[in-house]
């Protein structure tokens, strides 16, 4: 199982980390509830797990536009 880490504004990939890397305590899965959980992570065909987050550059543009925030999806 990889988990794959994907920016949800732009859709570029922000990380990769391989199966002998993955520790549910170190990546902080326990404190997630099962609602969060299934928001967070969609598991793909290929038995990876992706996770929509936040990239830097994206993270910028929030920060300079904060009515982006209100959006899903602010780049089209």
């Amino acid at each position: 199982m990889t988990l794959v880490y994907t920016c949800k504004h732009c859709g570029g990939e922000v990380g990769r980390i391989n199966p002998t890397e993955i520790n549910a305590e170190r990546l902080g899965w326990n404190v997630l509830s099962t609602e969060e959980r299934q928001k967070l992570m969609q598991y793909q065909p290929d038995q990876s797990i992706n996770f929509e987050v936040i990239c830097e550059s994206c993270q910028q543009i929030l920060e300079q536009n904060p009515e982006y925030h209100e959006l899903d999806h602010f780049i089209q």
